[in-house]
């Protein structure tokens, strides 16, 4: 069984080094019923709309499982909301979800545009409450570790609270799980991928990495 053990908003905006922007990474779990629109949680913010928010990644996934390999690796397990997570699940792995998978979460409708991207700010952020000695080596190590979570749009919104049992709505026959999206692209199921979606329905980063993968079928 797949079910939502917390919702996750902003604590509190933070500076974000000297780039002169905050940083609404600092999520934590908040009680009740929390309404998901289109652009994400209400009580949520997004700083950096370049690379965050939007459409394709409204709401962000985490499970349990995962993040426990994640945090073995830290050698510490920071309080829930540390990866910047909206939504903490249990029941599977993130990265076997598929591109495109639909799930019925509450009154809401999620389906899954990509896996998380770590990036800089991830990197202080978890040098912060974690004291990893050093920002770039985070980024790898968290890459290699193949447990990003998974990336939402919101198909149909609603209320979302913890304790909330997840149906798997639909499970697309191209196969392209959030690992595979986060590593190296397999040929085949990135052509399956383009075959199943409009490009307009495809997450745009994801689009171009499918595109070059599919390439090397021809």
């Amino acid at each position: 069984m797949i079910r939502v053990e917390h919702v996750c908003v902003v604590h509190e905006v933070l500076p974000d080094g000297d780039r002169g922007r905050g940083t609404a990474i600092d999520k934590r779990p908040v009680d009740g019923p929390v309404a998901v629109g289109p652009l994400g949680p209400a009580g949520d913010t997004v700083c950096d709309t370049r690379h965050h928010g939007g459409r394709f990644r409204a709401v962000y996934v985490v499970s349990d499982e995962d993040a426990a390999v994640v945090e073995a690796e830290l050698g510490r397990t920071p309080a829930v909301g540390w990866m910047g997570e909206n939504l903490r699940v249990s029941g599977l792995s993130m990265s076997q979800v598929l591109l495109g998978e639909r799930w019925k979460v509450g009154d809401c409708e999620l389906g899954f545009t990509e896996p998380r991207v770590p990036c800089q700010t991830f990197a202080r952020w978890a040098q912060r409450i974690t004291g990893w000695p050093d920002t770039g080596s985070w980024v790898k190590r968290f890459a290699a570790l193949g447990r990003p979570g998974g990336m939402c749009e919101v198909l149909v919104p609603g209320e979302v609270r913890a304790g909330d049992q997840i149906r798997v709505l639909h499970r697309p026959t191209h196969g392209l799980t959030l690992a595979e999206a986060f590593g190296a692209m397999p040929a085949e199921k990135a052509a399956a991928l383009l075959d199943t979606y409009a490009p307009e329905d495809i997450q745009p980063d994801i689009l171009r990495r499918a595109r070059a993968a599919a390439d090397r079928l021809s």
